[in-house]
């Protein structure tokens, strides 16, 4: 008798684990689904954009900061383009214009989403008049930094959506406008890779726009934090014209400072290749074929 009594209260017992597994499940799909929708957002076929990036150390100002030395700043030339089935693939370029004693210092990076295979990254200093290839490792972060700024060339990478687990973690209002907060996690792969041990982005479901991301060392500790502001909405596509990456460890901020940017300029794919880095004349005459295209203009003014 006492068998048949155990029986029933097994049965319960499991059900409310059931439901939490379903749920926990749920959790995780709806988590996967909004980073895949962030990262499949429309961002145009091609994007030509002007930049100024700023560099300080940085004092805590309330709930501000404010540079507490002599900015460090460069004026920066940037072009990309969308390639592949599903337009995931890109190429693009980062230049420096200014000062004019770092001019043509420049970044070409191919990343290869639907493929899955590592990004390749050249850099190009004219000093050396050499393109020095950036390898990957499958066992080993890539080091280095983006023109010196907080910006890391990992951080330069666009995320593969099967190379994280991800979490959500709640909802939080941030500005009057209420962002989903999901962990990702590395895969034991992509973790040899990489210099983090996992992020937290804040997600604008309306926009599909992260406004906030924290990096966490491979120690676990809080190690830098970015943020997106100053939205505006050009050609039906969302785009915060200010991005500001904190290191609470180095107390350095860089900003990538929008002035314009135009979507969908006609880009030959020859324009992107090695060639526009070490080739001053083909260089010059591609970036100045792009501004009789269509002349930089004002950005619209930002909306929240």
């Amino acid at each position: 008798m006492k068998s048949f009594l155990f029986v029933p209260l097994l049965v319960s017992l499991l059900i409310p684990v059931a439901a939490v597994q379903a749920a926990g499940e749920a959790d995780k799909d709806a988590a996967l689904n909004l980073v895949e929708q962030v990262l499949d957002r429309y961002i145009g076929n091609t994007e030509v954009s002007r930049m100024s990036l700023v560099t300080c150390a940085y004092r805590d100002k309330g709930e501000s900061i404010g540079c507490s030395s002599a900015p460090r700043r460069k004026t920066v030339q940037s072009i990309s383009k969308m390639y592949g089935q599903k337009l995931k693939d890109s190429r693009g370029l980062m230049l420096i214009l200014e000062p004019v004693a770092e001019y043509g210092i420049g970044i070409l990076q191919y990343d290869y989403v639907e493929s899955g295979a590592d990004s390749d990254q050249w850099m190009y200093l004219p000093e050396l008049d050499q393109v020095k290839r950036i390898a990957s490792s499958n066992d080993a972060p890539k080091k280095g930094s983006l023109f010196g700024s907080e910006f890391s060339l990992e951080d330069m990478e666009r995320q593969k959506l099967n190379e994280y687990t991800y979490k959500i973690l709640g909802k939080e209002m941030v500005n009057g406008v209420e962002l989903v907060k999901i962990e990702h996690v590395p895969t034991p792969a992509r973790a040899k890779k990489s210099n983090y041990s996992k992020r937290i982005q804040w997600i604008d479901e309306a926009r599909l726009l992260v406004i906030k991301e924290e990096y966490y060392e491979l120690s676990g500790e809080l190690f830098k934090v970015k943020t997106s502001s100053d939205l505006v909405e050009s050609d039906d596509i969302w785009t915060a014209k200010k991005v500001m990456m904190r290191n609470l460890k180095t107390r350095r901020v860089s900003m990538l400072l929008y002035a314009d940017v135009t979507y969908n300029l006609p880009i030959q794919d020859e324009a992107l290749t090695p060639r526009i880095l070490s080739d001053a004349v083909f260089r010059e005459n591609f970036i100045k074929s792009l501004r009789q295209e269509k002349p930089a203009s004002a950005m619209p003014v930002a909306r929240q």
